[in-house]
């Protein structure tokens, strides 16, 4: 059975550094590249490692996939100055059948580095299939963790309230993100030099959220979009996402009904679906 490509993702002004670093073994050679989105293509022991412009490295092959994390390991570090980044994301905020998943992670620079070299990137761009193992490689090479689920029981009962206060869904997920990193925070010695990086989606709202449990002179908070490309970021969306994947697979079994198939069904398009109709009292309904 053959054996699919590994994929990592890098920052794109880092592939000049990552090409030089491979090229350093005897057994690398540089193959004329295929296309304006090709960085550079390397044929490494007999296997192809291709790098594209936006940062993904494709290495078909084991020995390949073992010179591209050795590479990414050696990578300069731009983090000297920070000993813990806390990264946080969702998963399923769009999403009406399921929880809503919130997941923080602390990584050190080092850390992160070997997550990245392992696969750990945005699980929008991942196969669900690599979810599992991934999860497992950020358990095992982080700081700390930590994982919100909501229920759809829970999330309407609670945005019920927060709409009769004229507040929206932007100040539910600045409370859920602000718990998450909070709890990670206070497990992490106080003497450390702390980033929180959050994908920008309410910048005052998860301030002020989260100057409630954190003293913000204490630690560096940036909130900006496509922030998944940090890797404490990227491995909240992959914990989020796992722990998603296997409620719905629980309830699934518990009910004796595929959710998924289920979910195809659209609200707006079909208000009077009968099948719809049951989906939205389970959705409502259902717990933990």
């Amino acid at each position: 059975m053959p054996v699919s490509p590994a994929v990592i993702k890098i920052k794109p002004d880092q592939l000049e550094q990552l090409e030089h670093l491979i090229l350093k073994n005897p057994h690398a050679t540089t193959v004329n590249k295929k296309g304006e989105y090709e960085s550079f293509r390397i044929n490494f022991a007999g296997e192809s490692i291709i790098a594209y412009t936006s940062g993904k490295i494709v290495s078909n092959g084991p020995r390949a996939e073992a010179i591209v994390q050795t590479a990414v390991l050696s990578l300069d570090s731009l983090e000297i100055d920070i000993d813990i980044i806390i990264g946080s994301d969702e998963a399923g905020k769009g999403e009406w059948l399921g929880p809503l998943v919130i997941a923080a992670v602390a990584l050190t620079p080092s850390q992160s580095k070997i997550l990245q070299s392992l696969g750990v990137m945005d699980s929008k761009d991942l196969p669900i299939d690599k979810m599992a193992g991934l999860t497992h490689d950020i358990e095992m090479n982080c700081t700390d963790k930590n994982i919100l689920l909501i229920t759809p029981e829970t999330f309407n009962k609670r945005f019920q309230e927060l709409h009769a206060e004229g507040k929206d869904l932007n100040d539910f997920l600045a409370w859920a993100h602000s718990k998450a990193i909070a709890d990670v925070y206070q497990n992490i010695s106080s003497d450390k030099q702390i980033r929180v990086v959050i994908d920008e989606f309410a910048r005052i709202k998860t301030e002020q959220r989260l100057a409630r449990l954190i003293p913000l002179e204490s630690i560096e908070l940036i909130q900006r979009h496509h922030a998944e490309d940090e890797i404490a970021v990227a491995a909240a969306s992959i914990l989020a996402r796992e722990a998603r994947e296997e409620w719905i697979d629980r309830q699934s079994k518990k009910m004796d009904l595929d959710l998924r198939e289920m979910s195809v069904i659209d609200a707006k398009s079909h208000p009077d679906c009968q099948l719809f109709s049951k989906l939205h009292y389970l959705n409502t309904m259902v717990k933990r």
